[in-house]
């Protein structure tokens, strides 16, 4: 019998969120039973789980009654339900060991952190029951897709990064503000993230991370490309010196030069310890990035290409 801890949320998610998924969540009771029934803390940032025991353990009776379970959206008053009020299950159907779970249309309406937990939570709990070995999600009948629009597919016990209790002194928690672009490509978008890293890694070079993975919500698009690496992060003096390699400047996304820079700058400045942000290229901060923006410069946070919470809303 399978036995899934708990785990702390990872962009991921994401992925990964482009290939599958890199979320994490934390353990909420302290000790383990057989199966899990999964669910949202208040928050909506981490899984917590309750213990199931069910009145038979065969795969058909299981499937059936979980599926009841998850539907009712009965959990306890510490947390809420993995599915929204207006998200329902369509229809279930289970083909040898996989498991496929349509969903109603309202379940793509879902912030892309609450679906990542969704997805994570489901894919646990389903995971559990004997001889099920992958879960499919489709929506309104049709595959579910990450937010570069590629199909999920079948999720395995490998989907998400699964931590154990003792590797959890290895690894931290903290909630990121990255900025990316909007849909012109000249204004900057901020998007919340929570991520699980490994502690000896810099928040710097999470930042750095995460930003080429790209964006989770939808109506955000990427700032650099997802091949760009830091080859060196220093903080000093509450300045922040980044090295990053050729494919940040040879591989520029179609957006307004500032918006690549500015979303690198103003990330690093409201998730980290620094006032100002120089990048250099291969080691290099002589020339421009692109056209006009000089390499050598100390940037500083720019708030005026920031689109305010309230009219990304509207």
């Amino acid at each position: 019998m399978k036995k899934i801890s708990g785990v702390l949320l990872l962009a991921l998610l994401v992925c990964t969120l482009f290939a599958g998924c890199s979320i994490e969540t934390i353990q909420s009771k302290e000790e383990e039973s057989k199966y899990n029934f999964y669910y949202l803390n208040t928050n909506e940032t981490r899984l917590k789980s309750e213990p199931y025991e069910p009145e038979e353990e065969k795969k058909e009776y299981m499937v059936k009654a979980l599926i009841q379970k998850l539907g009712s959206k009965e959990i306890p008053e510490d947390g809420i339900s993995l599915l929204p009020e207006k998200v329902s299950i369509s229809s279930y159907d289970l083909q040898d060991k996989l498991l496929i779970i349509d969903f109603s249309k309202e379940y793509s309406e879902m912030s892309k952190i609450r679906e990542v937990l969704t997805r994570d939570g489901i894919v646990q709990t389903f995971l559990q029951i004997p001889d099920i070995d992958k879960v499919r999600f489709t929506v309104a009948g049709q595959p579910l897709k990450d937010s570069r629009g590629q199909d999920i597919g079948d999720m395995t016990e490998h989907t998400f990064v699964e931590l154990s209790k003792k590797d959890e002194a290895n690894y931290r928690y903290d909630t990121f503000t990255l900025y990316f672009a909007d849909k012109s490509g000249k204004r900057l978008l901020k998007e919340m993230r929570n991520v699980c890293y490994r502690r000896t890694l810099s928040k710097e070079r999470v930042v750095l991370e995460q930003l080429a993975k790209g964006p989770m919500e939808e109506e955000h698009y990427a700032t650099i490309p997802a091949n760009t690496m830091a080859i060196s992060v220093i903080t000093s003096d509450r300045i922040c010196y980044i090295d990053l390699n050729s494919e940040f400047q040879d591989a520029a996304l179609e957006v307004a030069e500032n918006i690549s820079v500015y979303s690198v700058v103003n990330s690093i400045i409201d998730s980290c310890e620094a006032d100002k942000v120089q990048i250099s290229i291969e080691g290099s901060n002589g020339g421009n990035f692109r056209k006009k923006l000089p390499l050598y410069k100390f940037y500083e946070k720019n708030q005026d290409l920031v689109v305010p919470d309230a009219e990304e809303k509207s």
